[in-house]
């Protein structure tokens, strides 16, 4: 998979995912998509440290 891919793909789950924390959800639901959340901003800040783009995302990523 090409990091432009990669970064896209990762962009589009988060969104999908900050979507989903609006709705009502159980604890546990809450809990694992906040923890997807924060696997695909490690993921997007390791693509871009590959490609030699040095960023640093704030804890809430910008949200």
């Amino acid at each position: 998979m090409d990091a432009r891919f990669a970064l896209i793909r990762a962009h589009d789950s988060i969104r999908r995912y900050q979507r989903l924390l609006n709705t009502q959800l159980t604890d546990l639901e809450r809990e694992y998509i906040e923890s997807r959340i924060s696997e695909e901003r490690s993921t997007m800040q390791s693509v871009r440290e590959a490609r030699g783009e040095i960023s640093f995302l704030p804890a809430n990523g910008g949200a």
